[in-house]
């Protein structure tokens, strides 16, 4: 949903701003919808939150060992189970009544049914945050560390001889740059994870920029 800054400003100040967040798991989201939610009263709305009720998982941990890795048995099944969840959740949290929202999607929103994109672009003021260069390094590192579900949607490909650690390694730079071009598609704007991690801005600095440039 394309917004001038004066339409921004207006919708917020009339409580009915709707901001999306896009790109990947552990870029920044989920810290920045915090943060907003915190500090100009927005409605916080994580599809993640949306998805673990509909599976009775907990937390994330229990989500990201129910979804495998893309070389486990029967990953395939519960990676198109993962899109049929998330496609609904995401639509539930699209259609809620509520004033100024923000929404922390999940890394594959871009996968979610074609529908429910459309809405999400027609209804919401998209932000893709977007990984600088330093940010690709740190990804793999967390999702090594702790891994979240992860759909690789066919990037994924265990050459013979390969262990799958180093497949995943292989392949997972090819599927950020893949999803890079997803997120920007879906995006009325971008800011990068730089900004958004960089301790010197505060939220105030941080949601002037998230405006429209004019």
């Amino acid at each position: 949903m394309q917004l001038s800054c004066a339409e921004f400003e207006r919708r917020y100040a009339e409580n009915r701003l709707r901001i999306a967040l896009v790109g990947m798991s552990n870029i920044g989201k989920s810290y920045t919808g915090m943060r907003l939610a915190t500090s100009f009263d927005f409605e916080l709305i994580e599809v993640d939150k949306l998805i673990r009720e509909q599976l009775g998982h907990d937390d994330m941990d229990a989500f990201a060992a129910w979804q495998g890795q893309p070389y486990s048995d029967g990953y395939a099944e519960r990676e198109a189970e993962s899109k049929r969840l998330e496609s609904n959740a995401t639509l539930k949290a699209l259609n809620s009544e509520i004033g100024n929202a923000v929404l922390d999607t999940t890394g594959s929103v871009i996968y979610t049914d074609k529908s429910v994109q459309k809405a999400l672009v027609r209804d919401w003021y998209v932000i893709h945050i977007s990984a600088s260069d330093d940010a690709v390094e740190r990804l793999i590192d967390q999702y090594f560390k702790q891994p979240k579900p992860l759909m690789w949607n066919g990037h994924f490909k265990q050459n013979p001889g390969q262990t799958p650690d180093d497949a995943i390694l292989e392949c997972y730079p090819n599927l950020l740059r893949s999803r890079a071009k997803d997120y920007a598609a879906l995006a009325d704007a971008t800011i990068g994870s730089d900004v958004i991690l960089d301790t010197s801005l505060t939220i105030e600095d941080i949601f002037e920029r998230l405006k429209p440039a004019v």
